[in-house]
This record gives C-alpha cells, structure tokens and sequence, in this order.
C-alpha cells in the first residue's frame, strides 16, 4: 500500500521521536510548504538566458511530484526562483529553517558556485552546501541565522542583524539547480520554511 506523503513525512517523525533522535526542526512551524503535487506552485527558473518556466512532474518526487529544469548550457548557472508567497514570509522564518530536496542528472564533479541566494534592497545573503546533490534525491537543509555562516553581499560573513535586514524586505530566493559544467537537468522537490523554535 503507497502512503500519501503527509501520512509519510508523520511516520518518519514518529520513528526518530520513539528512537529518541527527534530532529532539530521539529520544535519549529512549517509556515511554508511546496511540495509540488499538482502543480509547479509558481515557482521560476533563473536560466542562462533569463527567466524560464521549470517542467512539472506529476511523479517521481520525494515523494509524489516535483518541478525540474534542463540546461541550457550556454554557461551561466541556473537556479529555481521562489514564488512571492515565500518572500513573504521570510520576515517570520528569522532563526527557523529552510530545508528541500534537490538531485541533480549526474555523478560529475561539479562548479562551486552558491547554493541559495536571497536578495532585498539591504543586501545579498549566500550560503554554501559542503556537498553536492546526487542522482538520488537529496535532502538539504540550512538555519537562517547567522552560526550557520551565510554569506553578506559574497564575501564577508553574515551577521544576524544582517540577515534580519535581508529576510524582512527580501525581493528574491533563489535556489540552485546546476551543479555542473555542460548540459544537465535538476529537480527540486519538497520545499519547506520553518519559523524558529
């Protein structure tokens, strides 16, 4: 019998609480939740030569559905563009967590580039994975809050008032689909934003 995806996730949760290993996040509120079932939820794709639409997929998430992209492979890397529902409640996210699957189409040592951005008129936030997706889903997951060592306008460590500033007026998050030189295709799959605990 095939398990919807909330009754999933629940029995997941139930598992590491009776282990004793209840995950950090579960204190904190989902006060966003894209799980791409029937539909791509208004996200975007910042492609090599501007903004494009991503592929939805009814099947083959993480699962259930989710939204894609292919390269175009004409050098600039790619990434999904967040929907303003989800700018909006960045300012509440402050402290909590953002966390989604990626997978990439193949095992190729890829470019370092940064993995989320999120821009407003007081700043550019970066931050940067230790490892790179794979073929198989990926979950991925990041604090918004300063020890988790974002990055202010490229170079400079991000300090919480910093990113208290960017969250409240944030014009754009993006994440990123490409994670190698030449043509490839990313999925994106369970986006969650959890306010802090």
């Amino acid at each position: 019998m095939r398990l919807s995806r909330s009754t999933a996730i629940v029995a997941g949760v139930l598992a590491c609480v009776v282990g004793g290993l209840a995950p950090s996040w579960l204190q904190e509120r989902a006060i966003v939740t894209h799980d791409f079932e029937s539909s791509a939820q208004e996200w975007s794709v910042a492609g090599d030569t501007g903004q494009s639409e991503p592929r939805f997929h009814a099947t083959g998430g993480h699962p259930g559905g989710f939204i894609s992209y292919e390269d175009e492979a004409v050098g600039e890397t790619w990434y999904f563009r967040a929907p303003a529902s989800l700018l909006r409640a960045l300012r509440a996210a402050e402290n909590g967590t953002l966390s989604y699957s990626l997978k990439q189409s193949a095992e190729i040592p890829g470019v370092l580039d940064d993995d989320i951005i999120i821009v407003g008129p007081a700043g550019r936030l970066s931050y940067r994975f230790r490892t790179s997706p794979g073929t198989e889903w990926t979950p991925l997951s990041v604090k918004l809050a300063a020890e988790a060592g974002w990055r202010w306008n490229w170079n400079a460590p991000a300090t919480q008032e910093q990113i208290h500033r960017v969250l409240a007026d944030a014009t754009s998050l993006e994440i990123r689909g490409e994670y190698h030189t030449g043509p490839d295709e990313g999925g994106l799959d369970n986006v969650v934003l959890r306010s802090g605990g």
